[in-house]
């Protein structure tokens, strides 16, 4: 993503309209792909004018690219979290997780904990949860795929520790290996502390249940829920914006304008939802010059396989030297498929995944993660399935296996054409989704 071509610095009329309605006020926020919602949620925490706020988001890459644009406004970028971390553990602080080497049954030291956020470290001692002192005190989580000696050694959400100024003759070093292990599944959280302000980003992404439970009850003074109906991918989540106005009560604006589709991918693009919308006539992407011929058209391309699909993408990035590129799966097997496929032919990507490394000595499946996602690097292509990529943006995106057999839904299939800035390559090897069917052939080039 071409992070400083997202982030919005002169809001239009109708993002200004959000920005004029007090920060103590409830609203709810609605707008099509591309209209800004993301950017106002954060300029909307930004009103708060202190820390007391707090983004929630359903997925961990939006809430990575968020964290871009708190840092941005000079706020604290931890103050953005997913739903299911705000519930269960409080606002994670990141960074690096390490613990020392030391003599219990499983070689660690239980009571030491170091983070590592670029230059920054800080280091950690075990505590009693009431302990008075003023220090920051946090908590440990960790990934599903946690090894067994981390989680019998630190157990989840059940000991605490307190910050404290560097250890006599610590020296950290995050490559000595003989003293520093690196948690690769873990995460230290802190208390949610002051709650004045929630905010709500992709808020059909939430249910009913979640809104009166919790996220209206933990704000002190006000939430505000952005979110586009269109984009409500959880079919187990019947969650609309306008369910959201009407049940609570809440005052609605709307966002007007597109920036982020140019016409000639909006014109494929309007034609997915049920009822089909219009992305064109508030469409101000290169100040609405964004039609054929300055922009390209879409391309659709039927290949002999799947295999072919992948070294159709690859052939383009390679010959045409693509930057900013995401590849956009249905689901996460297709990302590790993809993602070996690319490794297969010494190709670096972006991605977060989950690898079954087997059983461990306990008898217990052992998974390894793979989080390399760096929206800041446009180098590397990012692989991610639909769902993942809510949110962001790239100038050139990939959409392969794109058959009517997948049973690709509508709200998903429109939130991956929408994530392209520039240009969109649609592929499949069967036969063509029917999602597409009224799709105009004079907007896309067959091939």
């Amino acid at each position: 993503m071409r992070l400083d071509n997202w982030f919005i610095t002169n809001p239009d009329t109708s993002q200004q309209e959000v920005l004029k309605v007090p920060i103590n006020q409830n609203l709810i926020v609605k707008g099509a792909a591309g209209s800004g919602k993301t950017n106002m949620a954060i300029y909307r925490a930004n009103q708060a004018g202190n820390n007391t706020f707090v983004i929630v988001v359903y997925t961990v890459a939006l809430k990575k690219m968020i964290r871009y644009g708190l840092s941005e406004l000079g706020l604290d970028k931890d103050r953005v979290v997913h739903e299911w971390s705000w519930i269960n553990r409080g606002i994670e602080i990141s960074g690096d997780l390490f613990c020392l080497k030391g003599n219990n049954n499983y070689g660690l030291n239980k009571d030491v904990l170091i983070l590592k956020n670029g230059t920054h470290i800080q280091y950690f001692v075990s505590c009693t949860e009431d302990d008075a002192t003023t220090s920051l005190k946090v908590s440990i989580d960790f990934d599903d795929w946690v090894e067994d000696r981390f989680y019998y050694t630190f157990y989840r959400r059940a000991r605490w520790f307190k910050e404290v100024d560097i250890p006599r003759d610590l020296n950290f070093d995050q490559n000595d290996e003989n003293k520093f292990v690196f948690i690769p599944a873990g995460y230290l959280f802190k208390a949610k502390g002051e709650v004045n302000y929630v905010i709500v980003d992709e808020g059909q992404d939430f249910t009913l249940s979640n809104y009166s439970q919790n996220f209206i009850p933990q704000a002190k003074k006000s939430i505000t829920i952005f979110g586009d109906t269109n984009q409500k991918i959880y079919s187990d989540r019947n969650c609309n914006i306008e369910d959201i106005a009407t049940q609570f009560k809440f005052p609605m604006l709307n966002l007007n304008f597109n920036y982020r589709v140019p016409k000639t991918i909006a014109k494929i693009a309007q034609k997915i939802p049920i009822p089909n919308l219009d992305l064109i006539s508030q469409n101000r992407k290169n100040n609405g010059n964004s039609d054929f011929p300055s922009f390209p058209k879409p391309i659709i391309k039927k290949c002999n396989s799947e295999k072919d699909e992948l070294q159709y993408i690859l052939n383009r990035i390679r010959t045409e030297a693509l930057d900013d590129v995401a590849i956009l799966l249905p689901k996460e097997e297709k990302v590790k498929e993809v993602h070996e496929f690319f490794s297969q032919h010494n190709i670096g990507t972006q991605v977060r995944i989950a690898i079954d490394a087997g059983l461990t000595p306990f008898g217990n499946r052992k998974f390894r993660r793979i989080d390399t996602l760096d929206f800041t690097n446009l180098d590397l292509p990012s692989i991610l399935t639909y769902h993942s990529a809510k949110g962001t943006e790239f100038d050139n995106v990939f959409i392969p296996f794109s058959e009517e057999d997948n049973s690709l839904s509508r709200n998903t299939f429109y939130v991956a054409v929408t994530r392209a800035s520039s240009r969109v390559f649609i592929t499949y090897s069967r036969k063509l989704t029917s999602l597409l069917k009224d799709v105009s052939s004079n907007d896309i080039v067959s091939q």
